[in-house]
């Protein structure tokens, strides 16, 4: 069964059309690899997906709701997670405090506890550096910590990653088999943005 399903998305940048009616499904449980080039659309999919940028026409169902006119807050609640290109953490902010931002639209303190045991179990070095100012992480560990943030988000999704090779290749992988075969959510796929290799 689709639990996003994308259909007739059409994009433009002004005159540019960078979107010309793409459509996709992603099942339960499947793990989904955008390809392809500089300027391919890529990023923007993920984005009009999200409502991060304003679609011409097309339609986006999540888990059987029409998710494509709401606002990017309210797809957040509905529990699809967007972690996007640049990581885009609160570098002022501690390690754990950006696993915790992540957790804001949940009450369920125990298992919001349980989750983060979670993100340790996948990315050890965060609970290493629990404390640690998240902009002082490197490159790699502010990407670990940007998944790390969106595991937290809810417990039913997970998500969709822009560039998510930006991550050390042994770190992503290990999130894959993890979130695979973790039990920790009843339903989960995964989007991925990745720029083809150089021939």
């Amino acid at each position: 069964m689709a639990i996003l399903e994308v259909k007739n998305l059409v994009v433009n940048y002004g005159a540019i059309r960078a979107l010309k009616g793409i459509s996709f499904d992603v099942n339960e449980g499947e793990i989904i690899s955008l390809i392809g080039s500089n300027g391919a659309g890529k990023t923007t999919t993920l984005h009009s997906i999200s409502n991060l940028i304003k679609k011409q026409s097309g339609s986006v169902v999540f888990d059987g709701e029409d998710i494509t006119n709401l606002q990017a807050a309210q797809i957040v609640h509905r529990g699809l997670i967007h972690v996007p290109e640049g990581r885009r953490i609160f570098a002022n902010l501690s390690v754990k405090d950006n696993l915790e931002m992540g957790a804001y639209t949940r009450n369920d303190k125990e298992k919001i506890k349980q989750d983060m045991e979670h993100v340790f179990e996948l990315f050890p070095r965060m609970k290493e550096r629990l404390k640690q100012l998240a902009g002082t992480l490197s490159g790699g560990e502010q990407q670990m910590l940007a998944m790390g943030r969106g595991l937290m988000a809810i417990r039913n999704f997970f998500c969709l990653m822009n560039r998510a090779w930006d991550l050390r290749r042994f770190w992503l992988m290990k999130f894959l088999k993890l979130s695979k075969k973790s039990t920790r959510t009843e339903r989960q796929f995964c989007l991925l943005n990745r720029m083809r290799s150089r021939q």
